[in-house]
């Protein structure tokens, strides 16, 4: 099992730069921008294999945090959805996706535990939806105690500090790999800014058209960040 003691961020983070920049080659397409996110999620749950927390499945207490996703993950989750599910289903979650932006897109993470504003990509049983292709963010935050993250994560207004024991190295791996893979993207003339969770997923939804300029190499709406 690696630890914190064995852990050469910089080494790390050129190495996975340069798998991308591999995977990527001069012309990707939606499949292969896939595939290199894919692959940065793999490499770093391979250097954490065995590191141990306490999350389940079901488990959303953290789920109301903001989450910062590049936008080849939120492209990439978009796709998979429309791959999914029916159209019924898609278009539910789609005003889904609407309301929650509307509501919470401007909210800081106090104000989302406070408010409960969930994640709309959960379940109806808590579980995460789109599981398989989660985003690097979602992947990083691993409880270590799950009383303390189901207390922390209490919609309670308190001056006290409510603090969860996370895995440091694990957090400090998957954010050098998110890194890695924005620095991938630019050096190949892709758009590398992040965007909030759920407005990515539901910009790639809404316009389907976004998935061909962002691999043109065009940079979507400034509105989307307003």
């Amino acid at each position: 099992m690696n630890s914190i003691d064995s852990w050469h961020e910089e080494q790390y983070r050129s190495l996975m730069t340069s798998t991308v920049l591999e995977i990527l080659g001069t012309n990707p397409d939606a499949a292969i921008v896939a595939r290199s996110v894919r692959t940065c999620a793999d490499a770093a749950e391979e250097f954490c294999v065995d590191r141990p927390f306490a999350c389940g499945p079901g488990c959303a207490h953290c789920c109301v945090l903001n989450v910062a996703a590049l936008l080849p993950e939120a492209m990439t989750i978009a796709l998979w959805l429309r791959e999914k599910l029916n159209g019924a289903d898609l278009a539910g979650l789609q005003k889904c996706l609407a309301a929650h932006r509307s509501w919470a897109r401007w909210m800081d993470d106090e104000e989302r535990i406070l408010k409960q504003m969930s994640c709309p990509l959960l379940d109806a049983y808590g579980g995460c939806s789109v599981h398989p292709v989660r985003p690097l963010a979602c992947h990083a935050i691993t409880s270590l105690n799950s009383q303390s993250c189901r207390e922390a994560l209490t919609p309670t207004v308190t001056d006290d500090d409510r603090l969860v024991p996370i895995d440091l190295l694990r957090k400090a791996v998957f954010d050098a790999t998110f890194t890695a893979l924005a620095s991938a993207l630019r050096r190949v003339g892709l758009d590398d800014r992040s965007i909030e969770l759920g407005t990515g997923v539901l910009a790639f939804l809404e316009h389907p058209e976004f998935v061909e300029r962002f691999l043109s190499g065009e940079k979507l709406p400034q509105a989307l960040w307003l």
